[in-house]
């Protein structure tokens, strides 16, 4: 495997550049996934167009991705390398406000986001996040025609 990447970077403003980077290697209760697939949403517009709060430039847009883990950080025991997985904009709802506990969990007051930054051929993703809660989802090979998982 290669130590760099290509990804798609906001440097700017409405200003897109492919840049290399670093491979890193997933830290503890994380998962690296190579990205296959990633779509777009109104956050990674916003994230293009410098209007999403609290941004920080420069930045990997992207969080809805599909792909295969390729990497496991220590203490990862539920994934394996090989499965093919999908994450999500939200990874799950805090239980606790007023929405969660109506049972109205689409409308948490705060919802735990992942972690992604997929416009780019790996993906750093939290497990241990998704290993306990529901951001992280395990696509199995009778849903796709693939090769068979492991």
């Amino acid at each position: 495997m290669k130590d760099t990447y290509e990804a798609v970077e906001v440097s700017a403003p409405g200003v897109l550049r492919v840049v290399e980077r670093q491979v890193s290697q997933p830290g503890a209760g994380q998962v690296r996934i190579r990205v296959e697939a990633c779509g777009i949403c109104h956050t990674d517009a916003a994230t293009v167009m410098g209007t999403y709060p609290g941004l920080t430039l420069p930045r990997v847009p992207g969080h809805e991705v599909i792909g295969r883990i390729e990497a496991l950080g220590a203490g990862v025991a539920r994934w394996k390398i090989g499965h093919r997985v999908g994450v999500g904009l939200i990874a799950d709802e805090d239980g606790v406000c007023e929405p969660c506990r109506r049972g109205d969990i689409v409308n948490c007051q705060n919802p735990i986001y992942s972690r992604g930054q997929t416009y780019a051929e790996h993906s750093p993703t939290s497990a241990s996040l998704f290993d306990h809660q529901k951001g992280l989802y395990r696509l199995l090979s009778s849903l796709y025609r693939c090769r068979k998982d492991p």
